[in-house]
């Protein structure tokens, strides 16, 4: 992605968006269209809401961090029909184990970005799962 200019960048979202409608796995391509962006630091406050870039502004920078990536796929399902009317949620978590701060994606029953490309049930999180902070996504148009 990183020698596409910006408008190239947004026709190739559309374009993939447009895929996940029939995908088998859209989670986990959504996961993946977004490994293949520059990874940075965190570039953004987590606990600060207004600090978060909207999807074209990730665009725009064409590097993500951990919080940007999980960001990324949410707003990317979220501007899909087949998703429009799901539940999002960020929420900043920690592993009670390792103290690692993470950033999963929350779609109804579903947690993307817990364990990297890994997608699971809610029910399914082991018990060293904290979510620190909720966020509730709100719809996109």
């Amino acid at each position: 992605m990183q020698e596409l200019n910006f408008e190239s960048r947004l026709f190739d979202w559309s374009r993939f968006r447009k895929k996940l409608e029939t995908s088998n796995k859209p989670f986990q391509d959504a996961i993946s269209y977004y490994d293949r962006h520059e990874r940075c630091k965190l570039s953004i406050d987590p606990w600060d809401r207004a600090t978060w870039p909207s999807p074209w502004e990730i665009l725009l920078q064409n590097k993500i961090c951990d919080l940007t990536h999980s960001l990324a796929v949410c707003y990317t399902l979220q501007l899909t029909d087949r998703f429009s009317q799901s539940d999002f949620e960020i929420h900043i978590s920690t592993d009670k184990t390792s103290e690692v701060f993470f950033y999963p994606v929350f779609v109804d029953n579903h947690v993307l970005c817990y364990e990297f490309d890994e997608v699971c049930q809610r029910a399914d999180l082991p018990t060293e799962f904290i979510s620190q902070r909720i966020y509730r996504m709100p719809r996109l148009q």
